[in-house]
């Protein structure tokens, strides 16, 4: 099963706008990446798409992140805090996350979130 065109579009863009942050010629990006300048160029032009295999190597090798190119939101989440947000989770523990949490939620709705049970100063 293939791409759609517009998934295709989505990936070719971010691909290409990854490869450029880079400053690589499509040459030096299809060496880096392991595969022929053909096919880097039929990849940036829609013309093929890729193994999920090979998506994912692209995806962490040029660090796109695959969010943008199947979750289509209108947030840029390659290079971004929210990235950096995210590698930053697994190192947290269940306190933290929940604190995490709950100035996500007052940040992103503007209301008050109740704090978590377990947070110093709480109430109880």
């Amino acid at each position: 099963m293939s791409l759609s065109i517009k998934d295709a579009r989505i990936f070719s863009a971010a691909l290409k706008n990854a490869r450029k942050k880079r400053k690589l010629t499509q040459a030096e990006c299809a060496e880096l990446l392991g595969h022929s300048v053909s096919f880097q160029k039929d990849l940036e032009r829609c013309r093929c798409s890729t193994s999920i295999e090979g998506f994912y190597h692209i995806c962490r090798t040029l660090n796109i992140s695959a969010d943008d190119c199947i979750f289509q939101d209108g947030h840029n989440r390659t290079g971004s805090t929210y990235q950096t947000l995210m590698r930053l989770l697994p190192r947290c523990d269940e306190k933290a996350l929940a604190a995490l949490a709950a100035a996500a939620a007052v940040l992103a709705d503007g209301l008050p979130a109740e704090p978590p049970e377990d947070l110093p100063g709480s109430q109880t």
